[in-house]
């Protein structure tokens, strides 16, 4: 039975070999502790699944309120696993373990413990499509799963598992796009190119650039190195190419372009460091992160009659490329868009360490005994001089040990297979290679990812604990639920730094963590309002700097804080206790869409403080637009009256000078105003250290910065931060000279907050389903627009009495919509950015390959 089903028996022997790579994570996973990562692992990948598994599961495909403020999972999370396959496909499995009753509602501590269950079948199928891959192109059977090995078996893979799931899905497409290439070059025949550029478009943006990218590279050197004799017509050849990317961008459109657009509306700052064309970042034959080269690649590389052989040639010189390429931060920062290096395409180095040994194996019993001593005298001296070059190495009798233990077993086993000229000596040394690759998998999963990266930490105890999904915060949230029937309110509460906390405790909060965000909010946060986060860092936003006027404007209805905690924003008032926490409502809430006739533009507001633009969200509606605009009030500037002193620095001309541990200025009131009211300290503060992140003190506020060199600083140096007011503002920072420029202060008495939360609400009902919602607006008061708390995109369209209408971007990053007088039907429904051109691309593209791939067979035939 295996001879005639060999397919299934390489399916078999991958699973096994799956297995058996994964053993320190499988022995974990039996003791409590999962293969996910301490950081991005739970702050991101687990939420998201979550998040996403709810959200299909229910039928809602494209947008959740439970994301940040609001967003289009399917673009904006397609960089994660929204349009990942491999995630689609698992979604049906754990669907039907939950209606089956053989599993409860799947939560974040379903998916991590399944981590390690997805990650060995997803090996097993690396496993299998390589072999088949290299087994296409008439590598031996044995070799050829050996090859598929090193691919798949690699720290790389373990790596992009564990700490960015869906990393490791490109270990899939790229040998799909490698025998779609080999199917062209070979046969003329484009179909499996066709499927593997559709699957790459549709499954992930990110990964179809850099597969690309090295399909390109791949393609470029099987042009100037043919396998074959029927390898002639280049230039009919590349027009099939182009024909077959050309459709296969149009089948997987429907994926792509909503995600591009994502990705394009997102913000994040440009990369400001230089980026060496040169640099050996580290030691691939003993210490590297990244990849550890087998021994007997290196050995396959000075054995100079494999060149001879055309495959071995092809993989050999590939395989030497992409090693220089590593060693070049320049290339990595290509493959990353230009931006911060990415060591992230390194899996190209494994396949091409694996194509060269399938074909090198196959040619090993015919090589003279001089030429493989010639090769192994190098490769002794190559593993000798790397180790004395490098000034960061340090012998490790483990890993070390692992790597020298390795290069003698392969010295040994490939010495007797051409010394006897045995036919088994090609499996003995495919097994030395398959026992270095397990022992070394699991040696890297000890020590470089459970020890160096903190992932023994991630364990049942951590994920239902108090440091990532807290009882105790869980029983005060189902207290607010109880209390509450609105359709629509936030709640402030973040778990240290996991910003997705919202997701992972099942609430709409005010905090988001994402590689890609919506640009509208981010510049709503960073550069508009200019919001302190109380950590500065990209690619997230979170809390609203206790500025009570935001809160009220966003529908922030409760905070969650630590008992100690009495920076409280102005109206909020304590209504629940727990042992650890105080939960405070919000008493000047403000209704979920308000109609507005006071119209602000929002360029004239650009030379006004952020509080100016507060009072204009209040008084009226903020647009984006070129009419003239109601005049602007400018109230609450206080600068004036305050003197600086100086404590423990020298400040003059904008330079502080911080001579002390800790120092900086006194803004003292000489004639503070009697009453309720904080104040509003607005600055520029740039740090003049090379590389020291610190921390920013005004009274009892604590912010902290990046440093200069850090590649997640935002390089937004506007601060504006809300304090109670007080008759002294203490700015402290740590020693070291900062250049503090622009110092405003201004007052806020909340008289526009209370005089807004006074007024009557026009909202009659409101429905939100997702992906539509609907307002029912008395407007009585003939007011001439609406604005809604939610977050501006393209994708959002609406009607008013069934009328369509443009969707306007409001109050710096939400909707407004034009009013009509009396009553207002409002529907806002969502859909990708360019959805349904897109699917009609991709259903047109669908025929048009199906089309063209039959009508070729049909006319070869």
């Amino acid at each position: 039975m295996l001879k005639k089903h060999p397919y299934w028996w390489l399916l078999a022997v991958s699973f096994t070999l799956a297995i058996l790579a994964h053993g320190v994570f499988l022995y974990q996973w039996t003791q409590g502790q999962y293969m996910t990562g301490i950081n991005d692992g739970l702050s991101q990948m687990m939420p998201f699944k979550h998040l996403l598994y709810e959200q299909y599961t229910n039928g809602e495909f494209f947008y959740s309120f439970d994301f940040g403020l609001g967003a289009g999972t399917f673009s904006e999370l397609a960089y994660y696993f929204s349009t990942s396959i491999v995630f689609l496909v698992t979604i049906p499995f754990v669907w039907l373990l939950e209606t089956t009753g053989l599993i409860d509602v799947p939560d974040v501590l379903f998916w991590a413990n399944a981590a390690v269950f997805i990650s060995v079948i997803r090996m097993s199928l690396v496993l299998f499509i390589t072999a088949r891959v290299f087994i296409y192109m008439k590598l031996p059977y044995w070799p050829s799963l050996f090859g598929a090995s090193v691919y798949a078996i690699s720290g790389m893979f373990l790596r992009h598992t564990v700490y960015w799931e869906f990393f490791a899905d490109a270990f899939l497409w790229f040998p799909l796009l490698v025998l779609g290439i080999e199917k062209i070059l070979r046969e003329q025949k484009p179909g499996w190119f066709l499927l593997a550029v559709s699957i790459s478009f549709f499954d992930n943006f990110y990964f179809a650039y850099i597969n690309f990218l090295l399909a390109g590279i791949y393609l470029l050197f099987r042009l100037f190195i043919p396998l074959t004799d029927a390898e002639g017509e280049r230039k009919k050849k590349l027009l099939t190419f182009l024909t077959a990317g050309i459709v296969g961008f149009g089948v997987g459109a429907v994926g792509f372009i909503p995600a591009v657009y994502a990705y394009l509306n997102n913000h994040r700052p440009p990369f400001q460091q230089d980026i060496p064309i040169f640099e050996p970042i580290d030691n691939i034959l003993f210490s590297s992160r990244y990849i550890i080269l087998p021994a007997l690649f290196v050995l396959f590389l000075f054995t100079f009659r494999f060149y001879r052989n055309k495959t071995f040639r092809l993989f050999a010189l590939i395989g030497i490329a992409s090693v220089l390429m590593h060693l070049s931060p320049l290339v990595s920062s290509a493959f990353n868009g230009f931006s911060a290096p990415q060591y992230r395409w390194e899996y190209f180095i494994s396949f091409a360490a694996g194509g060269a040994i399938a074909s090198g194996l196959g040619m090993l019993a015919k090589i003279p005994r001089r030429s493989l001593l010639i090769a192994a005298a190098l490769t002794v001296s190559f593993y000798t001089i790397s180790a004395l070059l490098d000034p960061a190495f340090e012998f490790d009798w483990i890993e070390s040990g692992i790597v020298i233990g390795g290069l003698l077993a392969t010295l040994a086993a490939v010495w007797a297979a051409v010394h006897f000229r045995e036919a088994i000596g090609i499996k003995i040394v495919g097994s030395v290679l398959l026992a270095w690759l397990i022992v070394f998998a699991n040696f890297y999963q000890s020590e470089k990812i459970l020890e160096m990266g903190s992932v023994w930490e991630v364990n049942k105890e951590l994920i239902t604990g108090e440091d990532y999904d807290d009882p105790e915060i869980r029983s005060l949230l189902e207290q607010i639920h109880a209390l509450e029937n609105d359709e629509m309110y936030r709640i402030e509460w973040m778990q240290g730094v996991r910003n997705n906390t919202p997701i992972v405790q099942d609430f709409q909060g005010l905090s988001s963590y994402s590689s890609i965000l919506n640009e509208n909010l981010l510049y709503f946060y960073l550069y508009d309002l200019e919001i302190d986060m109380q950590r500065e860092s990209v690619s997230r936003y979170a809390t609203l700097g206790n500025r009570a006027n935001l809160f009220s404007l966003v529908r922030g209805k409760y905070i969650i804080r630590p008992a100690e905690d009495t920076n409280i924003p102005y109206g909020f008032n304590e209504i629940l206790v727990s042992e650890n926490y105080r939960v405070y409502e919000n008493e000047n809430l403000l209704p979920f869409a308000r109609g507005a006739t006071d119209v602000y533009q929002e360029d004239k507001l650009t030379m006004h403080p952020p509080l100016v633009r507060e009072h204009a969200m209040l008084n009226g509606i903020v647009l984006d637009t070129e009419e003239e605009g109601s005049p602007i009030q400018v109230t609450g500037d206080i600068t004036s009256k305050f003197t600086i002193e100086e404590e423990n620095a020298s400040y003059e001309d904008g330079v502080l000078e911080v001579s002390a541990e800790t120092g900086g200025i006194d803004l003292v009131w000489e004639d503070p105003t009697d009453g309720p009211g904080d104040l509003y300290v607005s600055f520029n503060l740039v740090n003049t250290a090379a590389d020291a992140g610190f921390n920013l003190s005004v009274n009892d506020y604590v912010t902290s910065r990046k440093s200069n060199e850090s590649v997640y600083k935002t390089y937004v140096d506007d601060l504006t931060l809300r304090i109670p007011s007080q008759d002294r503002v203490r700015i402290r920072l740590p020693e070291g000279r900062y250049f503090l420029t622009e110092l405003q202060l201004f007052e806020e008495n909340y008289e526009p907050l209370n005089r807004e939360a006074a007024e009557s609400s026009g909202v009659k009902d409101l429905k939100i389903d997702g992906s539509k919602v609907e307002i029912l607006y008395d407007n009585s008061a003939g007011d001439e627009y609406l604005s809604a708390v939610i977050p501006y995109e393209i994708g959002w369209n609406a009607t008013v009495n069934g009328t369509k209408t443009e969707v306007l971007k409001a109050n710096y990053a939400f909707v407004g919509v034009p009013l009509e007088e009396g009553e207002n039907r409002i529907v806002f429904t969502y859909r990708p950015p360019y959805f349904m051109p897109s699917l009609i691309i991709s259903i047109v593209a669908v025929f048009i390959g199906v089309f063209w791939i039959f009508r070729r067979k049909r006319d070869k035939k």
